[in-house]
């Protein structure tokens, strides 16, 4: 198509084509760097290990059939990294996660880091692709998608961290491609990446369920089903009795648990930083959340469309999550990339929405605090912030359809 144009067009298209890829160059070398200054800062007595020590530690163990779960010998494990604490990172993720996890524990550390990291690397990349033709939007135009990305400052943290946040993302991004192309089996398979970290999209699963009920989608339940006890029964190899130990790991003792840990939850917001004793009354905000989805459901089930309603579902679910840290927020992508996609459709600069001008200030804050603040718990308010703006974007798509009607 260049070509074909007089040529003092086509080399301006071509000279912005090659600034955009410069620009998307530089917005992911700087904030990788900046954030992998901030995390060398935050965990400077720990020379760089990041979670990904976790994944490997307990794969190292599995292979030579000790516990995975055991906090004693992977402490000893990650004291040879580097790690200094007296509690060792722990692997809180279900034991069909080792489906993912073992080909990077047969390789030493370092090979094992840089390889995870390009995969995840790879793994958002082509998420924000699938994403953007997903909502309509041509393919030779999702390096729009991959700049929304590479400057969504939770995709860089969970890059540097090494969390396996990502896997999350690919595993619902194919499960609403794929099931928008009636490949159910396919579709349900996707699902069990998501099954690796479900707690903070908890109010996905009812949903789900409560869609399969309605369609009697047979083929979903077959390829998640099928899919789950491969990557279940895998880690059964090497060790027998390996999902009793992570039963066991959440038996009473001196590790702290998961809902022990400081994350940025409503919950620990008056649990914290309030040092409020409310009981059971801290399950408030996911009850609430549980009967909004259910209404939410009811509401729209005659019409139900999972790429329409997802974002939503996702963004209220780390809102209201017990337990979820600031790197799961990378899936907020959906939703993003959504707004954006509906931004260049109706040919709105970005200047005119006010939901975008809302995300540009949160995320601008989110990466500038960071530079000052690294304690998790201070960021309580960044799903709630993201949860505003997207309910702006919907209220300005819905006011633009009303208007066209």
């Amino acid at each position: 198509m260049i070509d074909k144009l007089p040529w003092p067009i086509a080399y301006f298209r071509h000279r912005s084509s090659v600034w955009r890829n410069i620009l998307l160059t530089g917005c992911m070398l700087f904030n990788l760097i900046a954030a992998q200054a901030i995390a060398a800062e935050t965990a400077a007595p720990h020379k760089g290990v990041r979670d990904f020590a976790a994944y490997w530690a307990s794969t190292q163990l599995l292979l030579s059939g000790h516990n995975p779960y055991s906090p004693v010998e992977l402490l000893e494990l990650q004291r040879k990294l580097g790690w200094q604490d007296d509690a060792p990172l722990m692997m809180w993720n279900p034991p069909w996660t080792f489906a993912i996890t073992l080909p990077f524990g047969l390789l030493d550390f370092a090979t094992g880091q840089f390889l995870w990291l390009l995969l995840h690397v790879l793994l958002l990349l082509n998420s924000s692709r699938l994403l953007w033709n997903l909502y309509g939007e041509p393919a030779d135009r999702h390096r729009w998608a991959w700049l929304l990305t590479v400057t969504f400052v939770p995709a860089i943290f969970v890059l540097v961290i090494g969390q396996i946040a990502p896997l999350v993302l690919i595993g619902l991004t194919g499960f609403l491609c794929l099931e928008r192309q009636g490949k159910g089996n396919a579709a349900g398979a996707a699902l069990v990446l998501v099954l690796m970290k479900p707690h903070f999209v908890y109010l996905f699963w009812p949903v789900l369920l409560l869609w399969i009920l309605q369609r009697n989608e047979r083929v979903i339940v077959w390829g998640a089903g099928c899919a789950g006890l491969l990557a279940a029964a895998l880690p059964l190899i090497f060790d027998p009795l390996v999902y009793h130990q992570y039963i066991g790991l959440f038996r009473p003792t001196e590790l702290a648990l998961p809902l022990d840990l400081p994350a940025p939850t409503l919950r620990n917001v008056a649990k914290l930083l309030l040092q409020l004793e409310l009981g059971v009354w801290q399950m408030l905000p996911s009850l609430l959340a549980a009967a909004w989805v259910v209404f939410y459901w009811w509401r729209h089930r005659t019409d139900w469309q999972w790429s329409e309603r997802l974002p939503l579902i996702l963004l209220v679910s780390l809102t209201t999550s017990t337990y979820s840290w600031t790197f799961d927020q990378v899936v907020f992508l959906p939703a993003l990339i959504h707004g954006a996609s509906w931004l260049v459709r109706q040919q709105l600069p970005w200047y005119r929405s006010i939901a975008a001008l809302l995300y540009i200030v949160i995320n601008l804050a989110h990466a500038v605090l960071r530079i000052f603040v690294a304690e998790e718990l201070w960021y309580f308010w960044l799903a709630p912030a993201l949860l505003i703006a997207y309910l702006v974007f919907l209220r300005e798509a819905a006011g633009q359809r009303l208007a066209r009607a």
